[in-house]
């Protein structure tokens, strides 16, 4: 694997523009996701915020051809300004060589009260999780 991938994402609350998303491969087996965030008006009641990042290609021998990484973030005052940095640590391949692989970044919320994670979105039931506008799915594809 030696390739790099930059995709501009037009997701405001997710992607703080005009920064960039990168997902880069190296020699070695890791893809790393940098993802801007720029999220001021979180509910009080988020502790932490998610980004999870699922590669899937039919390079990987998984049983469901994915693979996939979380890194939380602590959210403060209401407040997640910073780059996540989520890396995807690529094992099992076959004959990857030019084979495309396609990746999605979600974002998600730890609620302290409810004690349990789920999506933003700006037509959520529970106020904790409500978040306008809705955060978008950074998505995009590579080839290994």
């Amino acid at each position: 694997m030696n390739a790099r991938i930059v995709v501009v994402a037009l997701t405001a609350c997710l992607v703080a523009a005009p920064n960039l998303v990168v997902a880069q491969t190296t020699t070695g087996s890791d893809v790393t996701f940098k993802v801007p965030l720029n999220l001021t008006q979180v509910s009080s009641d988020i502790a932490k915020v998610a980004v999870w990042c699922v590669i899937s290609s039919t390079a990987i021998t998984t049983r469901d051809g994915k693979l996939s990484k979380q890194e939380d973030l602590p959210v403060s005052g209401g407040q997640l300004v910073t780059t996540a940095t989520v890396v995807v640590a690529v094992s099992g391949l076959d004959n990857p060589v030019g084979k495309v692989a396609g990746y999605e970044c979600r974002l998600s919320g730890f609620s302290t009260s409810l004690q349990r994670w789920d999506v933003f979105s700006e037509t959520q039931t529970v106020p904790a999780f409500r978040l306008s506008p809705t955060p978008g799915v950074l998505q995009g594809s590579f080839v290994w």
